[in-house]
């Protein structure tokens, strides 16, 4: 069946889609109003749990096909009212778009598009999400030809779609292809208030895709230094170095956009939400029955908040400037901070601090943070008392790795069963009753950003130990 629309319609035609315009934007400003009452009870959280679960997902592949596959699926979980979801990638002049993925699967054919062809083309070229409805939509199919009609029909119900969201995937250095959300029917449209949520699944596919291709480069320029011989290992180790930082820089810097977008969207209905519960706890008795499930409803929200809050910290850059950092010293003071857990939990507290250790270079407040974190947990994990140790020493320089500071800090308490070892850096993963499960992630992130690692053992009633490694400063630098 061939498709076609006419180009110069007549008033009968033109009143009637004047008609369908008209009856389509107020089905989205009802569906605009039910969202907005939807979001004042929390609906959103959803949404936002799927977000956060499919970028660490997306930004640890390594492959072109799943991540378009998972982001296709993303898409069609994310967003209400979703009947297909497309993925193109462009080839390397820009002027050909191919689809790879839809609807979560692989597309068994390689069906290709012109950039200034239809809907795909439009995607590409478009500068940011944009949401297409009704006539404008129709006007973009026009131009298909019968294959490709054919082919999208099989994927897309209905066809041809009444509603769609256009998601160029592009970074600052190139574009890299296009998604494009499909509404599912005429009483289920795509609406303006899914393009934020498009527009942070957009960055995160792209920068996931980025990702990719930079790994798929530097394997060609691997191979070709290889075969000349004629550059250093030196030179090569410094390229690989420059282009994961340049990767993890642009990684952080879209989730960090995707952070603040969710955490917008959250806190303004979580904001009247307190107040309101506020006003209520005025009016409400001390001794109401009520008020235990008011105390519930407002404890819920602190977590809420402090979630949305700890996951901006989460990504947020650091800003501060680099400086020589003590680990001896920050460890000294880090104790003090947790005298009255170690006091009210009558737990002993064992030190050994080597003088050996040089300083490192990074963020004090941030390495406090982990020290702190863990030794709070520490204390947690000893609800009937127990010892804390703390101890570093310097691990000196091999043959293939530089000099590192080691830090450990353990407990004689409740330990961690096998099946939470594995996971306890995932970010939301947690077993404490009114845990956030960011704290050791933020924990493992910090090191990270330092150049360092860090590792767990831990056995059942015995204890745990957390192990961290940081390269310190060579002594000639140490010492200025």
């Amino acid at each position: 069946m061939r498709y076609r629309f006419t180009r110069t319609p007549s008033a009968a035609i033109r009143r009637a889609h004047h008609r369908a315009s008209h009856e389509a934007a107020m089905r989205m400003r009802i569906a605009e109003l039910e969202a907005s009452v939807a979001m004042q009870r929390g609906d959103v959280a959803p949404q936002l749990s799927a977000l956060m679960s499919m970028s660490i997902t997306l930004l640890v592949s390594h492959e072109l096909e799943p991540i378009l596959s998972l982001a296709t699926q993303s898409a069609m979980n994310l967003l209400p009212g979703t009947g297909a979801a497309l993925a193109f990638i462009a080839d390397d002049t820009g002027e050909q778009l191919t689809l790879i993925a839809a609807n979560g699967f692989k597309a068994r054919n390689n069906l290709r598009f012109s950039r200034q062809q239809g809907f795909p083309g439009h995607a590409f070229l478009t500068p940011r999400p944009m949401l297409v409805v009704g006539p404008q939509l129709e006007m973009l199919l026009e131009d298909l030809t019968e294959e490709q009609h054919h082919v999208l029909s099989g994927l897309i119900s209905p066809y041809p779609p009444s509603s769609a969201i256009f998601m160029p995937l592009r970074t600052e250095a190139r574009r890299i292809g296009a998604m494009v959300v499909l509404g599912s029917n005429n009483a289920h449209l795509l609406l303006p208030r899914d393009l934020p949520f498009a527009q942070s699944l957009g960055s995160l596919v792209a920068v996931a895709l980025a990702e990719v291709l930079e790994r798929e480069r530097a394997t060609v320029l691997q191979h070709a230094l290889l075969a000349s011989k004629t550059l250093h290992a030196e030179a090569e180790a410094r390229l690989n170095t420059a282009e994961a930082q340049l990767l993890q820089s642009a990684k952080l810097a879209a989730v960090g956009e995707l952070a603040a977008s969710i955490a917008h969207e959250i806190n303004n209905p979580l904001y009247a939400a307190r107040n309101s519960l506020y006003l209520v706890d005025q009016d409400i008795p001390p001794d109401s029955p009520q008020r235990t499930f008011l105390d519930i409803a407002q404890s819920e929200l602190a977590r809420i908040a402090k979630i949305v809050s700890r996951m901006r910290d989460f990504y947020r850059p650091a800003r501060d400037e680099l400086e020589p950092v003590d680990l001896n010293m920050l460890i000294d003071e880090t104790m003090e901070l947790v005298q009255t857990h170690l006091r009210r939990g009558q737990i002993i507290i064992q030190s050994s601090l080597s003088d050996d250790v040089p300083e490192i270079i990074g963020h004090a407040d941030q390495i406090r943070q982990v020290f702190l974190n863990l030794m709070i947990n520490a204390c947690d994990a000893m609800p009937d008392g127990g010892t804390l140790r703390v101890e570093t020493n310097l691990i000196p320089s091999s043959s293939d790795l530089p000099p590192y500071a080691r830090i450990e800090i353990s407990d004689t308490g409740q330990g961690i069963p096998d099946e939470h070892l594995a996971r306890i850096f995932e970010p939301f993963y947690t077993t404490k009753a009114q845990g956030t499960g960011l704290g050791l992630a933020i924990s493992a992130h910090i090191i990270a950003q330092h150049g360092g690692q860090i590792s767990v053992a831990s056995a059942v009633n015995e204890g745990t130990a957390f192990t961290m490694l940081l390269p310190v400063l060579p002594p000639s630098d140490a010492e200025r």
